[in-house]
């Protein structure tokens, strides 16, 4: 049993390790002014999924997508109507 601990506390410790690693290479290599971004995207977006998962709701990368999707389908009240034509009546 104490054998099984030890091993679990080894990966837990090995994939910590990685994650780390993983989030210094991804800021070494992003541009100036985005590196934090960079860095912490990957764990940023595995806390949504883990959120989704367990509420059942879209995660707000989705529901942004969506918003856009519909507002290119539907034009807003701000949307003026289209202009017309030099020489036509508008009535």
């Amino acid at each position: 049993m104490h054998l099984l601990s030890t091993g679990i506390a080894i990966a837990a410790a090995a994939f910590a390790l990685a994650l780390v690693v993983g989030m210094a290479v991804r800021a070494i290599r992003a541009e100036r002014g985005q590196r934090m971004r960079a860095a912490f995207s990957p764990l940023m977006s595995s806390f949504e999924v883990h959120q989704e998962l367990h509420t059942g709701q879209r995660g707000l990368q989705d529901s942004i997508i969506e918003s856009i999707q519909v507002s290119e389908v539907r034009p807003s009240r701000t949307d003026g109507d289209p202009e017309p034509e030099p020489g036509r009546d508008p009535a």
